[in-house]
Formats: structure tokens, sequence, C-alpha cells
């Protein structure tokens, strides 16, 4: 699955007529003949969700709305580019703000105008060698077949390919999405065994993190920023390595640092200003959360948690009516989205709980309860945790304890959940009665696991399956309760027979599954298994 630069699909995203015609031509002189042309932002995401590019030139500068390289980091969040898509970003721009913000959302290369045909064939050329081959391996990813991307990459790796490194980062990914950190992490040394780079380096230091091992991680983050300084995805690990510490305030002073040298990702604005709200630092909490929202309005990452942050800012800094103004807006702004409704509610019960306005603050909490429950499976483990702030502050302290205990029993493994579910009690002053409410919540559900498990161990399938369909209920969230109740079904019915109704349950689990982690290690073992029970083999 290749391709010449004549058989290219390209779009062309540019605000200005005579700049479209102008590169429309210089590819049409390539031979190209498949060619489509954006003059803004929203029309670019509406051609990229229509039709599969082979090359997307766009300019940085697309007058009223996104720019380019917002419009490429909503092409990416919702996969309508992939890993041998070519995008080059074109710009009359030579500001390091600008530059930076543009090189961190990765185009594959990056034109400073005036451009000519010359140079833009020879760009393209050397892109095509770089990416042709790349289509069948994007073709797994979206698939969700990442057993059959890796095989794709090593097959054009042992066939010597032109790209090793570009397979090599794209294969490590794929390590990376499947959580097989052994296997990651073995590539990533054989990487920095011939030279060190970055990525690897990175790579190796995100293994280390989910493993536990802090220290070696922020060593590793450290020394890349060390050597090379613009590489501010090492800082963004860093940042995380020490909150995951209790390092706070470190994690904030690394954050500041990276916005300096790149002040515009929302992202990272976001989380400074998360980081320095936990640490009580209000001033820059508030510069971060207001910048964010600036920067954001016509990008992907636009949040109404944002506004609700910034209006807790504001009220704790006794600007309850900057506050309240602040929650009018995210109204407004998000006026269809009901999680964010759910957002401002909880935030407007804490600004008016401050202000002394107890009605008021019951009336917003009241809605929020309501959205809450109409919502159900639909809200974040953030937003939970951000009401059960909103209960703490309004006294409701067992509601908000209730809330907590449940969102840790559905995520009972993620250990960076918990820490921030100890970081709400914390913030109340509750950090002892935290840490034992989330030991026990974790616990509790390890222990009806083991419990099911030594049931089907003893061959007591029906009590091992009523265990756990108890705590499936229960726990509709938790994916290792359901993905184990699954196994134990078809254990069931392996023993006992088929049945239409433990299908259809097995099936449904099956689904909620995937649905919470598309890349769950028994999900495709025991949907085989389902499969071959009902075709009788």
């Amino acid at each position: 699955m290749t391709f010449t630069l004549p058989q290219a699909n390209t779009l062309i995203i540019d605000d200005f007529q005579g700049m479209r015609t102008m590169l429309r031509d210089f590819v049409r002189n390539m031979g190209v003949s498949r060619i489509d042309t954006a003059s803004n932002g929203k029309d670019a995401i509406s051609q990229l969700g229509l039709n599969k590019y082979d090359i997307v030139i766009c300019d940085y500068n697309l007058g009223p709305g996104a720019n380019g390289q917002q419009v490429l980091e909503e092409a990416k969040l919702r996969k309508l580019v992939g890993v041998s898509t070519i995008w080059v970003m074109v710009t009359a721009e030579k500001t390091t703000d600008m530059v930076m913000g543009a090189a961190e959302v990765k185009p594959d290369d990056y034109l400073l105008k005036p451009i000519n045909q010359v140079l833009l064939q020879s760009r393209l050329e050397k892109l095509i060698a770089r990416k042709q081959s790349l289509g069948e391996i994007e073709a797994a990813i979206r698939a969700q077949d990442y057993s059959a991307a890796i095989a794709l990459c090593d097959q054009q790796l042992q066939a010597r390919a032109v790209n090793p490194q570009e397979l090599l980062r794209i294969k490590s990914g794929l390590f990376m999405t499947l959580q097989d950190y052994p296997a990651a992490r073995a590539l990533f040394e054989s990487v920095l065994a011939l030279r060190s780079v970055p990525w690897a380096s990175t790579g190796l230091g995100q293994v280390l993190y989910y493993s536990g091992d802090y220290a070696g991680a922020a060593q590793l983050f450290q020394q890349v920023l060390q050597d090379n300084p613009m590489y501010l995805e090492a800082a963004d690990w860093l940042a995380k390595t020490l909150e995951a510490t209790g390092d706070d305030t470190q994690a904030q002073q690394v954050l500041q640092d990276a916005l300096k040298l790149s002040p515009n990702s929302p992202l990272r604005l976001k989380t400074l200003g998360d980081t320095a709200l936990r640490n009580g630092a209000l001033d820059v909490a508030q510069a971060a959360f207001e910048q964010t929202i600036k920067i954001s309005e016509f990008s992907p990452h636009k949040n109404p948690a944002v506004y609700a942050r910034l209006a807790r800012v504001l009220s704790d800094k006794d600007a309850p009516q900057e506050a309240l103004n602040v929650l009018k807006r995210s109204k407004t702004d998000f006026r269809y989205n009901s999680a964010a409704a759910l957002q401002t509610a909880s935030a407007e019960a804490q600004v008016y709980q401050k202000m002394g306005q107890t009605h008021q603050a019951e009336t917003a909490m009241k809605e929020a309860e309501r959205l809450m429950e109409q919502l159900a499976e639909q809200v974040s483990p953030e937003l939970t945790m951000e009401v059960a702030t909103s209960l703490f502050k309004l006294g409701k302290k067992d509601k908000a304890c209730t809330l907590l205990q449940g969102l840790v029993k559905n995520n009972h493994e993620n250990a960076e959940l918990s820490r921030q579910v100890q970081a709400v009690f914390k913030g109340e002053n509750l950090a002892d009665e935290g840490r034992s409410l989330i030991d026990a919540s974790r616990q509790a559900v390890v222990d009806i696991n083991n419990q099911g498990v030594l049931l089907a161990k003893q061959g007591d399938f029906p009590q091992a399956v009523k265990l756990l369909r108890t705590a499936a209920q229960q726990l509709p969230h938790n994916e290792v309760i359901s993905i184990n109740l699954c196994g134990l079904l078809i254990g069931l019915m392996q023993q006992s027979g088929k049945s239409e109704s433990l299908v259809l349950e097995a099936r449904a689990l099956l689904s909620r599954v995937h649905a919470l982690n598309p890349v769950n290690k028994k999900y495709r073992a025991y949907a085989l298994a389902l499969a071959r029970l009902v075709g009788g083999k």
C-alpha cells in the first residue's frame, strides 16, 4: 500500500484564495490530480472527516477561528489523520512562541514563506519516501489490530526500510498502547544502546513511571531536558512524575519553565493551573487558567473544567462576583453540554457557599446531584472528584465519601487516580481518613475478585458467577471485575453447556470492557473463546 507524489490525495488549507491557488498550481505541476482546498479550520476538519488524504499542506494563520496548529491537534485527536499522512505546516510567522507551539503538535515538516515549487516538491518527495510504506500499518492501527501493526513494523525493519526511526517510534507507541512495558523497555534500550535520542529516553522514562520507579523516571526526564531543553514532552512527564512523588512545588516550577519556552500549550497551561491551585499559588493558577481559556477558544482542548477551576480560584481570592461571571460565560460557551452544566453547577455551589448564600449553594448542589444521576456512567473521574469537593464544602461529607469510594472501587488498580482522590481528601484536611477509605475500597475489590477466582479453581462456577455478577452490578466501571466475570461465564458454559442468556451477558461484558479499555489483555482471548462456544467448536 504505497503511493507516489502524482497519486497523492492532497488537501490545501489556507485562508487566502491567492495562496490556495498558488499551492494548488504547484502540486498540480508535480503531477497531482486529486486536490481539495479549504479556506478555514472548520472547513478543513469537515474535509478531513469526509476524505482520506495522503498529503495536507496547511497554513498556520487561517483567519478567524482555529489556526493550523489547532486543526492538526483536532485531526489527531479525532483520528482523522494517521501515521502515513504527510502534514506540512506553512507560515510567514517566525516568532518562537508560534514555532514552538506548532512544533509540539508534530507536523512532518515546517516551511517558512515565501516558498516555491522546487522547495515544496523536494520536501514532499523526501516525506513520501519516508511515509509511503506506512499505509498498511495505519490500516491495522485503525482496526485496533495492534499486534498486526507491530508485525508489519517488524517486516519493514527486517527489510531494511529507509525509515527505521519512524518505524521504531510507531512500534514503541504500540507497545505502550498495549501496556506491554517489558517489550517497550527492551525496544527503547536497544535504540539507546546505539545512540542517545530524546524520544527513546523519554519513552523509557514513561516505562519506569508506569512501573512505579519514579526516581529512575525523573532522572531520565531531567537528563533529556539537560541535553535537549526544547524537548518539552520530557518536561510534562517530569512534572507528572514529581506530582506522583508529592513534590507539587517542583512540578509547578518545571511547568512554568516549559511554558516560558512554549507558552501556547492549553494542556500544559491547565496542568500548571491545577498544580498551582493545589499549592495555594492562586495568582499563578489564575493566570494559567485565564490563558488556557484564551488560547483554547477554537481548540479541541476547550474544557469547561478550566472555567470551573478559575471560578474556584477567584472565589478563594475573595472575588465571588468575578467567579460567577466566569461560570456564566461557561454556561454560554457550553450551552448544549450536560457534563459542562454539571461542572458549572458544582462550581456555583462552592462559590455561593463561600459567599454565605446557603440557599443558592444548596440549589446549585441539588442541580449538580440531579445531573450526576442523569448522566450516570458518562461522568468522568475528574468531574466526580469536582462534585465530591463541592459536597465537602457544603458539609455533605458522607455523600462526598460515598462518591469517592465508588470511584476508587471502580478503578481499584489505578494508582494515579487513587493519588488524585487522596489529594481531594488532603485538601479538606482529611488525609488520614482518605488514605483509610482508599486502602479499604481497593482491598474490598481485590478480596471479591480473589474469592471469585478461588471458587472457579474449585470448580464452583455458579457461585463464582453469582459473586462477581453482584460486584459488577455495583461497580459497572470496574474493568477487572467485568472481564473476570466474562471469563467465569465462559467457564460456566464450558462446564455446564451453552446458554443463550449467558452468551448475551458475556457479549455485553465484552462490549463494556472494550469501551473502558480497547486493549484489555484478556479481551481478545475471551472473545475468541466465546465465539468458539457459540459456533460449537
